[in-house]
Order: C-alpha cells, then structure tokens, then sequence
C-alpha cells in the first residue's frame, strides 16, 4: 500500500514523501481502517504521538494523519 511517510523529525514537511509499506495488521486494542480520506493538522509533526508508541518506542519512519475516513477491515 501507498502511504506518506516521515523519518526525520527536524525535516518537517519537507521530510514527507510517498512511499510503498507493508500492510499492517491489528495489534491487540487495534484496529485496520481502510482509508477514503485522510488530513493532518500543521503541528501534528510536532506531536510526540506521530513520533512514539504508547510504550514510548521509536515509530520511524511514521505515517502521520490523525485525521481519517473510511471503513474497518480489521480488529485486533
């Protein structure tokens, strides 16, 4: 699947491309949304979520969007 993608922090939204990722699946508390839509906010990269799991490990490179549509295809 094609998704944004971020590996650079201090690149900001010049550090955004287009990118091939694998296909995730669901996590226990998780859940797949196969995305219609999809916006972020201009400080979402300052966000330390887009950034750092619940655990707080490192998510790089990170998809950022906080922000979708579309439908559940999968539960964790």
């Amino acid at each position: 699947m094609q998704a944004v993608i971020t590996s650079d922090r201090a690149a900001g939204f010049a550090g955004l491309s287009v990118s091939e990722v694998p296909y995730p699946h669901a996590a226990e508390n998780d859940v797949i949304v196969r995305v219609h839509a999809a916006a972020f906010t201009p400080g979402e990269l300052d966000w330390p979520g887009t950034w750092t799991d619940r655990a707080g490990r490192d998510r790089t490179p990170t998809v950022p969007g906080h922000e979708v549509s579309g439908t559940v295809v999968e539960l964790g």
